[in-house]
């Protein structure tokens, strides 16, 4: 298997956030949180933290699956 990456534009595979919601906008939040008030609400129940408080994007190649993936912590 060719392990050497080609010219092809990585494609976004998964994005990995530290917090699942910012707390200000319920897009994120699940149905059973509305009713718990703000300041006992869990924003990140995985307990995963990413960098400082980030998220982590892996990229993959899009032609060729055995190539090496990528990744970007923001």
């Amino acid at each position: 298997m060719n392990r050497e990456a080609c010219a092809a534009p990585m494609a976004l595979l998964l994005t990995i956030d530290s917090n699942e919601w910012d707390g200000a906008h319920g897009s994120w939040m699940p149905t059973e949180e509305w009713d718990v008030p703000a300041h006992l609400r869990d924003r990140c129940p995985t307990k995963l933290t990413v960098g400082r408080d980030g998220l982590l994007s892996v990229f993959a190649c899009p032609t060729e699956p055995g190539h090496p993936h990528r990744w970007s912590i923001q």
